[in-house]
């Protein structure tokens, strides 16, 4: 019964021989690079390595760091990938971009901690005021030539030190507002 059922001759699928394929499954035609490549030439655009995507670092980003990070790159693709370590992004462009405004200052302190990004803080002279300039980490800057992927020293545990740590400093923050709101008289 069973061999009725799977006959052992050579129109089984068991005894069929494909060629072997060497090199790509498929070969790779003109419309494939079309579609696949680079957008075209007047189109600015970043590449990402997946070694970055899949590191603790950029995992472990919050909503507003991921924000702020999106924003530095529309920025870099902006200056055509010059100006790294130049990147200003002022705090008005950095809400309007969707970040939170209140929590602008932790999301740099949490990319800063990431090994993401570098800023230099702004200052004000006289009557100008001068914005914060930041630097990815992940792309060659203006003055080293290299990246300096600082993400990569990156550990759940020091992600860990650093989040109960500012939470104390926010906590301490909280408590200090609370104790010296003006009461209103009953």
């Amino acid at each position: 019964m069973l061999e009725e059922k799977y006959p052992n001759d050579n129109s089984s699928n068991a005894s069929v021989r494909y060629d072997v394929q060497k090199g790509r499954a498929s070969k790779r035609t003109n419309q494939d690079r079309k579609f696949n490549g680079p957008p075209k030439k007047n189109n600015p655009w970043i590449w990402l390595t997946a070694e970055l995507l899949n590191s603790i670092a950029w995992r472990s980003m919050g909503i507003n760091c991921s924000r702020l990070i999106f924003r530095l790159l529309i920025e870099h693709c902006n200056h055509h990938s010059l100006e790294n370590g130049r990147l200003i992004s002022t705090y008005k462009q950095l809400s309007e971009y969707g970040l939170t405004k209140s929590k602008i200052r932790k999301a740099i302190d949490e990319a800063e901690v990431l090994g993401l990004v570098r800023h230099k803080r702004g200052r004000k002279i006289e009557a100008l005021n001068q914005p914060n300039s930041y630097r990815l980490t992940f792309y060659a800057d203006d003055e080293r030539g290299y990246a300096t992927n600082e993400w990569k020293s990156v550990t759940k545990e020091k992600i860990r030190k650093w989040r109960e740590e500012s939470g104390i400093k926010l906590q301490n923050r909280l408590n200090y507002k609370r104790n010296f709101k003006s009461k209103t008289p009953e």
